[in-house]
């Protein structure tokens, strides 16, 4: 259990937990509202995962974007940050599974979490794969921290 008290009266676990949300909000609004910015471009990335129809490239771009601020906003609102966080960690699954799948296809892209990527490879799809995986374990902490130490 993680309660030892600082300065202030804020309890160690919660500045853990507002930092965690705080860091993963900037991360995903940043991440959304480039795409939203270049969704032409984001769109252009996805049309090499042959799963998706060309004519919804541009739809999933845009919900995609958006999903990702909606998600920080959420993240930021003390009474629902747990279903931001949850959105968030959803929306890790998704990238890590579409890489994945991408990857054992042999289908090299760049992932465009952060804009275009000009020289994809694998190494770069290995390792937005491996920060999925960071951020969802950051998104299942924000979940469960709450929770830790509560006699329920």
């Amino acid at each position: 259990m993680v309660r030892g008290s600082l300065s202030g009266g804020f309890a160690v676990k919660s500045l853990v937990l507002l930092l965690l949300r705080i860091a993963l909000a900037a991360l995903f609004f940043y991440a959304g509202a480039v795409k939203a910015g270049a969704s032409q471009e984001f769109a252009m990335a996805l049309l090499p995962f042959t799963f998706v129809p060309p004519q919804w490239t541009m739809p999933l771009a845009l919900a995609l974007a958006w999903t990702e601020i909606l998600a920080a906003i959420m993240l930021l609102l003390p009474r629902i940050f747990p279903l931001g966080a949850a959105l968030v960690g959803a929306l890790c699954l998704l990238f890590i599974g579409v890489l994945s799948w991408a990857l054992w296809n042999g289908i090299i892209v760049g992932c465009g979490c952060f804009g275009a990527d000009d020289s994809p490879s694998a190494w770069k799809m290995l390792l937005a794969i491996g920060r999925d995986i960071i951020l969802l374990g950051a998104a299942a902490a924000i979940v469960v921290l709450p929770r830790i130490g509560k006699n329920t």
